[in-house]
């Protein structure tokens, strides 16, 4: 295991993250990275306004109101919104021409689709983080209207059969765009003719880490599926070919709505309707997600009405909300520490595809690397079901990650090297916050004690 950090490691790392989030910073809002990601994406700017809370209270509160700018009427919170400075970028705002639905935002330029819904948990830990108690709860009645409006969104258009479960309608809005997970239904999508795909991204970015043509042909091909209907969810459900309730997103909603309900309670508003909802989808995802002859969590197809297993780390999403009893969640968490599966002998964990898989890459995005994000994920399920020294040693081994290699988007999880951008901004703020929670537990340095690593 890692040995403990000394006191000015903590500081100098936390001081560096800091550096990438005032460096990637653009007025109210943040950027993914300096030029691949000039826009302002969804549930990054959470990622993002959960590290800044630790650091600046106002920036943070900041991050999350400026997503909420680029709500579209019906409630949707866009997975981009695109930053007018920055024009080089494909899918730009042209691409996606979301103002030829009338519930687009009116003076804002954003994408039509949205991202895994973890706005008010981003929110709740500003509010918990807080140093200006007030301040943050004047925030929180600032952006309870939209809050109500984004959940709305979710389970008056996303939720069609009444059982708490809502579905994605592409590929990006998992979050885990070319993830294996999707490859059988992927494959099963035919362009009748190749769409116009005019990537920036491999000009920055080697080939061999991003998605292929091929990918973004069919990921535009739904996209100009979705123009033709105008964005229209109705129209969209009854043709798209994807139309998935995956494990990962519904269980991003789940913790969201646990911290919507709180955040009802802190207002003093009723907390009802969405404790009803919770309590539906936790029974979706025990059911009808989990498949017991393997033992795992898997995502719904709603088209051909069928339970999908791939064997990636979106399968563990439900530690972290703990719906698992604690006989599950042990079955999982065996698979998490298997040196075969998601964590390497010689390395860093996890994995974000199983090694066991053939579909396994240590470099390309979301098929084998590992992302902070979902380490950050993960921890936090180890700690929930009583793990607490395996999930110590994956925050040290994480921290120890970003410190030798860099604040990279991802990492090849066989040496550590850093793969996709680098200066990420989730990555730098995620790293803050683990720190931040790693000193809180108790965790021993070599020096002096911890003090204040924010403020000295």
């Amino acid at each position: 295991m890692t040995s403990a950090f000394s006191k000015s490691e903590l500081r100098q790392l936390i001081q560096q993250a800091g550096a990438v989030l005032t460096a990637n910073n653009f007025g109210n809002a943040t950027k993914p990275a300096p030029s691949l990601y000039p826009h302002q994406w969804n549930w990054d700017s959470a990622f993002i306004a959960i590290g800044l809370s630790h650091l600046n209270q106002v920036q943070a509160q900041r991050e999350i109101s400026a997503m909420f700018r680029g709500q579209w009427k019906n409630g949707m919170v866009p997975h981009i919104i695109f930053n007018p400075t920055a024009s080089d970028y494909f899918p730009g705002p042209a691409f996606w021409a979301s103002r030829i639905n009338p519930a687009a935002p009116d003076n804002i330029l954003t994408s039509g689709i949205t991202q895994p819904p973890i706005l008010a948990w981003a929110a709740l830990q500003i509010y918990y983080n807080a140093g200006d108690t007030r301040s943050a709860l004047d925030f929180l009645r600032s952006i309870y209207p939209r809050l109500c409006r984004y959940h709305s969104f979710f389970h008056t258009n996303r939720n069609p059969d009444g059982n708490g479960l809502v579905y994605i309608i592409h590929p990006w809005e998992s979050g885990l765009d070319n993830s294996p997970r999707w490859d059988q239904i992927m494959e099963g999508i035919v362009p009748k003719e190749a769409q116009s795909v005019l990537r920036t991204d491999v000009n920055i970015i080697a080939e061999n880490e991003r998605p292929t043509d091929h990918e973004y042909n069919k990921y535009s091909y739904l996209v100009d599926l979705f123009r033709k209907t105008q964005y229209d969810q109705g129209q969209i459900l009854q043709e798209s070919p994807f139309i998935v309730q995956p494990v990962l997103f519904n269980s991003l909603l789940y913790v969201d709505l646990e911290a919507r309900e709180r955040i009802d309670t802190l207002l003093g508003a009723d907390t009802g309707v969405i404790k009803a909802w919770r309590g539906q989808l936790k029974v979706a995802i025990q059911t009808k997600l989990w498949d017991e002859t393997s033992g795992s969590f898997g995502d719904y197809d709603l088209k051909n009405r069928r339970l999908f297993l791939k064997d990636t780390l979106a399968n563990y999403a439900p530690l972290f909300t703990g719906i698992p009893s604690q006989a599950v969640a042990d079955r999982l968490i065996a698979r998490l520490f298997s040196s075969e599966q998601y964590w390497p002998d010689s390395g860093f964990p996890l994995t974000s595809v199983s090694m066991a898989v053939p579909e396994f890459d240590p470099v390309k995005y979301w098929r084998g690397p590992v992302w902070i994000n979902m380490n950050w994920l993960m921890i936090q399920g180890l700690q929930k079901y009583g793990y607490h020294s395996q999930a110590k040693e994956l925050t040290e081994k994480t921290i120890t990650l970003i410190r030798d290699h860099g604040f990279y988007e991802y990492f090849n999880p066989l040496t550590g090297a850093g793969c996709g951008t680098d200066q990420f901004s989730w990555t730098a703020a995620l790293l803050i916050d683990l720190i931040m929670k790693y000193l809180s537990t108790g965790a021993g340095i070599n020096e002096e004690t911890p003090g204040s690593l924010v403020n000295e």
